[in-house]
């Protein structure tokens, strides 16, 4: 008998059809993977497992029994726990707090209990191998820790379904391959996950089936390493989707746009050297955490600089905000697109347009024939699948937010860009558009430095690629030496 099961389920957005009669099920002791891309339905399929949205039609059935799932914490309740890629941590509170949130421990008078709940959290960090304060506030935390505190959160329930929508999104390697041990732990034990990624090595590792969803439909259902990737990404995808990466172009041989010399910024760099030509894909690799996003950050004035020098196009510059940046050729796409790239309930059309309000202004009003243009020749550009410019960016899929990102970037033209984990939690289709744009402005001789915890991307897009260790480049490889097991070599060598 199935654990849990999904009968004929539907689920519309207005006139949107995000789930049509689909059906799903998930036997004790399995991984099951869900794929598609994004906009497929498989993530509307889970917020309705999940509590989050109610169903318009269909049935949801636990151990045989048809049960309704009101909301998360009566999912909780029936032992269903889900952890998303948009984390629902509060910043400001401790991490111990975010964890025991709506179940603290109880003392005298019915008051919190902080020191239990700052002991059993630690308790729960030594049974999962999680090496995080339990007193450290949430904001202070990089994003791939918040991500292991919200993992952490799911397991303080003892859940008997597990849920992981892209909750591998933004961990590194040793970090995944740390959740996947905790995920082979908790299915021996007869317990079940329901994994969604959009990494074909990670369904490999850990999903015993799958099931493809396409168009808010159901499309396949196989056993793990019975069918051959092609195969799936097709299925994926409803096409013949081609190889996804591009030739690499040649680098010109031209003096450097970028020159970083001896960069220190607070404790994450220690004396960064690097330089990097017009045209140039440079890859930022290393073990998480080792200063990569921090190095992004500071090249686009949104981390202090206290030493060092940065120099575009020969000239010296001093960034000290996101606004010096911009106005110097330089722009970041940020790592989260939920908490630095997007104002979720604001329109496409603000979204894109925020970054470069000053162009199109005059006397203080704006040109909207301009920005209508701009929005227009944007939309294009990336082919971002809206209802229309004036939809919430938040209601759109996570590829097409995504491509909102990187379109308001790059409707700054500026000559480098600054990419952090651009692909992070899209489809496959979606990636291979991505590559194909960082491909063309490449050969257009924008310079672009691309941070990525994926190394096939690292591998398939860079000209060079600069190996992080505890805040300095340790090591530039190129040509031949770019494979994964190179880049996977030098990150460890140091380490």
């Amino acid at each position: 008998m199935p654990i849990l099961e999904a009968v004929k389920v539907s689920k519309s957005y207005g006139g949107v059809k995000a789930l049509i009669d689909a059906d799903f099920s998930c036997e004790p002791g399995e991984v099951h993977a869900l794929l598609g891309e994004n906009g497929a339905g498989k993530s509307t399929l889970v917020k309705i497992l999940s509590g989050v949205v109610r169903l318009d039609s269909g049935e949801v059935k636990l151990r045989g029994q048809s049960i309704e799932v009101r909301s998360p914490m009566d999912a909780t309740r029936q032992g269903i726990a889900a952890v998303f890629q948009e984390l629902s941590l509060v910043p400001n509170l401790s991490v111990a707090e975010n964890i025991y949130l709506g179940s603290e421990p109880k003392g005298r008078f019915r008051f919190i209990d902080f020191k239990k709940m700052v002991d059993d959290s630690e308790k729960l960090f030594s049974q999962i191998g999680l090496n995080i304060s339990s007193r450290t506030l949430v904001r202070d935390l990089p994003l791939a820790q918040q991500q292991l505190v919200e993992i952490a959160k799911a397991f303080s329930r003892n859940p008997d379904i597990l849920i992981l929508d892209e909750a591998t999104s933004s961990l590194g390697q040793r970090e995944v391959q740390h959740l996947f041990e905790l995920v082979r732990r908790f299915k021996q034990g007869g317990k079940s996950v329901i994994f969604i990624s959009h990494r074909m090595e990670e369904i490999e590792q850990i999903a015993d089936r799958a099931t493809v969803f396409r168009d808010a439909r159901k499309i396949e259902q196989f056993k793990v390493g019975e069918v051959s990737n092609q195969q799936i990404v097709n299925w994926i995808a409803g096409r013949d989707v081609q190889s996804t990466f591009m030739g690499k172009g040649d680098i010109r041989q031209a003096k450097p746009i970028l020159e970083v010399e001896d960069l220190v910024a607070g404790d994450a760099l220690k004396g960064v050297t690097l330089t990097v030509r017009p045209g140039e894909i440079m890859g930022l690799a290393g073990l998480q955490g080792h200063g990569q996003g921090e190095f992004l950050l500071s090249l686009f004035g949104a981390y202090p600089v206290t030493q060092g020098k940065i120099k575009l196009k020969g000239a010296e510059v001093v960034l000290k905000s996101p606004k010096d940046a911009i106005q110097n050729g330089v722009v970041l796409v940020p790592e989260s697109r939920k908490n630095g790239g997007l104002l979720l309930p604001r329109s496409v059309r603000e979204n894109l347009a925020l970054m470069t309000l000053g162009v199109r202004q005059v006397l203080g009003f704006i040109n909207t024939q301009k920005e209508n243009r701009a929005i227009r020749e944007a939309t294009d550009l990336l082919a971002i699948k809206a209802a229309s410019a004036e939809q919430a960016v938040g209601g759109l899929s996570g590829g097409n937010q995504q491509k909102v990102v990187i379109a308001k970037a790059l409707l700054t033209n500026a000559s480098v860009l600054l990419l952090a984990d651009p692909t992070r939690g899209i489809d496959i289709g979606t990636k291979a558009e991505i590559y194909r744009l960082i491909r063309r402005l490449s050969d257009e001789g924008k310079t672009i430095l691309i941070y990525s915890t994926e190394l096939m991307e690292l591998v398939g897009l860079c000209h060079r690629v600069a190996v992080f260790y505890e805040g300095q480049v340790t090591k530039v490889i190129s040509g031949d030496e770019i494979t994964e097991e190179g880049i996977a070599q030098a990150a460890l060598a140091m380490a």
